[in-house]
C-alpha cells in the first residue's frame, strides 16, 4: 500500500524534472558580456581628402573614413561614380560623413528656402547612402547660426523642422544612417554649443533618426563637464576628437589634456561601441594620422 501511494508522487516528480530539463534545453545559454569594440576613423578637416586618400588611410590602420558631404556634393555625377567605385573597392569604407551643409544654405533666420534646402539634402543623403555612411554629422556652423536680431526661439523651431525633414527622408527611403547633431564652440556657431544643448535639440525634435555627437574638441573649449556623456549616453551615435591646444591638432599624448581620460572613461561607462574620428589640422598627414590612431587605441585600451 505504501508503494502504491508513492508511485504517483514519483511519477509527478519525474514529470517536473523532465519539464525543467526541456525548458533549460530550449533557453539560450547566458552569454558572457561582450567586449566593447570602438572603431577608429579619419575625418575630413584640413586640406586632405579622405575619399581620395582612402587606400592610404586604410593602409595606415584606420577602420573607416569620414569624408565631407559638401566636398562630395561638388563632384559631377561622373566624378562621384568614380569616387564611389574607388571607395567600394577599398579595404575600408565610408562609415560617417561630416560638413553637411554649405554656409550659404541657411536653415535658420528669415531667408530660409526650405525647397532649396530639401533638394540639397535629398541629393546629399542619397550620395551618403551610396557610399555607406551610417552617421551624417550636422555641424554646419554657418548654415545653422542665428542671424543677428532673429528670435532664438524661432531659430530653435527651424532647426527642429530641418532635422525632422532629414529624419523623415531617411526613414522614407529606408536609408541606413542617422543624423548626429554636433555641438560646436561659440566661436563657430551661436547655437547648439554643448552636448547638453544638442541632446535637448534631439529630444525636442523627437525623431528616431536624429541623435547627437560627442566632440572632445568642442567639449574642452567650452569647458563642458564630461559627466554630460553619462546623462546623454543613449543619444550619442558618433564621436570626434582632437587636441584643443596648438590650433586643434592631432592628439598624441594623454598629458596634453586632463579631460582625455574622463572622456574615454565616460564613453566606456555608457557602453559606447560606435565610432570615433580624429578631426584635426595637420602639416604632415601620414605622421599625424598614425600618431592620432595610436593615441585613440591606447586610450581606449587603457580606460575600457
Amino acid at each position: 500500500r505504501e508503494d502504491s501511494r508513492m508511485k504517483p508522487c514519483a511519477w509527478y516528480c519525474e514529470l517536473i524534472a523532465a519539464s525543467v530539463c526541456t525548458l533549460l534545453a530550449q533557453t539560450p545559454a547566458a552569454r558572457p558580456a561582450e567586449k566593447l569594440q570602438l572603431r577608429f576613423g579619419l575625418a575630413k578637416f584640413a586640406d586632405y581628402n579622405p575619399l581620395a586618400d582612402i587606400d592610404k588611410i586604410g593602409a595606415w590602420g584606420f577602420d573607416y573614413i569620414e569624408p565631407a558631404v559638401m566636398q562630395t556634393m561638388e563632384l559631377s555625377d561622373a566624378e562621384f561614380k568614380a569616387a564611389l567605385a574607388k571607395a567600394r573597392a577599398s579595404k575600408i569604407r565610408v562609415e560617417a560623413m561630416n560638413m553637411f551643409l554649405p554656409g550659404s544654405l541657411k536653415v535658420t533666420g528669415p531667408s530660409v528656402d526650405r525647397e532649396k534646402v530639401r533638394a540639397y539634402v535629398e541629393k546629399a543623403l542619397a550620395r551618403a547612402e551610396a557610399l555607406g555612411a551610417k552617421v551624417v554629422d550636422f555641424g554646419s556652423a554657418a548654415a545653422r547660426s542665428v542671424p543677428a536680431g532673429f528670435p532664438r526661439e524661432q531659430a530653435w523651431r527651424q532647426l527642429q523642422e530641418f532635422l525632422r525633414d532629414c529624419g523623415s527622408h531617411i526613414a522614407s527611403r529606408k536609408y541606413g544612417m542617422v543624423i548626429g547633431i554636433e555641438p560646436m564652440q561659440k566661436a563657430e556657431s551661436n547655437i547648439v554649443n554643448s552636448i547638453e544643448e544638442a541632446w535637448k535639440l534631439a529630444r525636442d525634435t523627437n525623431h528616431p533618426k536624429v541623435r547627437i555627437m560627442a566632440d572632445f574638441y568642442h567639449l574642452a573649449v567650452e569647458n563642458e563637464d564630461p559627466a554630460i556623456i553619462l546623462e546623454a549616453g543613449p543619444y550619442i551615435v558618433h564621436c570626434h576628437i582632437s587636441n584643443p591646444g596648438s590650433g586643434r591638432v592631432f592628439p598624441r599624448d594623454e598629458a596634453e589634456n586632463p579631460l582625455y581620460a574622463v572622456f574615454f572613461r565616460n564613453l566606456k561607462r555608457i557602453g559606447y561601441s560606435g565610432r570615433m574620428s580624429v578631426e584635426a589640422n595637420t602639416d604632415d598627414l601620414e605622421s599625424d594620422a598614425k600618431a592620432g590612431l595610436e593615441f585613440m587605441k591606447r586610450m581606449y585600451a587603457k580606460y575600457r
